[in-house]
């Protein structure tokens, strides 16, 4: 047994596992590997693959879902309405497939809204609309159509846009009740009975005009 401060023995440090050369190898490549992955600017474009497996979105989607992610600045967006947006934007906006993958590639991990927009307006003119047309889809809920090219507007969410987050404090989706939409599915707030309140006495009406002083009788 050894006491703190004292060598460990001869016996207690054979009796630790050994980890042989090859291994450390490995495993000191894997690290070199995965910090080189994670510093790379295309790794969020490279992830999509991988992340398209467990959402059950093609990975084109996946990346049209990841940069609709940041350049929102909105995490918990549907998947489900991504596909639909990308799919009418591919109908609607010209350029859309080969703009996508170069504005992809200007993902980085951790990125924000702003820091993307800026790297899309250095690199192309045409990358910066594409970003300002991927948030005018999600904050109105339609991708725009061109009267010019033949093209109209598709209409692909309504109570998912997210202008409606602005203000959802204090108002709510518009046609829909004040309890919001599919409010029925929630469960009924709890029954509160308000103890009574005593009422309060009446005061006596202020008297009008001028009474006749007492003792005279009217002729």
């Amino acid at each position: 047994m050894n006491h703190p401060g004292s060598e460990p023995s001869a016996t207690s440090v054979s009796s630790l596992p050994r980890i042989s050369r090859r291994h450390a190898l490995i495993g000191l490549a894997a690290l070199l590997a995965q910090a080189g992955f994670w510093s790379n600017p295309l790794s969020a474009a490279m992830q999509a693959p991988a992340s398209a497996a467990a959402t059950g979105l093609a990975p084109a989607t996946m990346l049209f879902y990841t940069l609709s992610q940041t350049i929102t600045g909105h995490r918990d967006l549907s998947a489900g309405t991504a596909a639909r947006i990308e799919q009418a934007m591919r109908s609607n906006v010209p350029g859309f497939a080969d703009h996508l993958p170069r504005l992809g590639a200007l993902l980085v991990t951790g990125q924000e809204a702003k820091a993307l927009l800026a790297a899309a307006t250095a690199a192309d003119a045409s990358l910066r609309e594409l970003a300002l047309d991927i948030v005018a889809a999600w904050y109105t809920g339609t991708v725009a159509g061109n009267a010019a090219q033949g093209t109209k507007s598709i209409v692909v969410a309504y109570a998912e846009a997210l202008m409606y987050r602005t203000v959802a404090d204090g108002q709510v989706v518009p046609t829909y009740c004040n309890y919001g939409p599919l409010w029925w599915l929630k469960a009924p707030p709890a029954v509160r009975v308000s103890a009574p309140v005593a009422p309060k006495p009446v005061p006596a009406p202020a008297t009008t005009g001028t009474p006749e002083p007492k003792g005279k009788q009217a002729k």
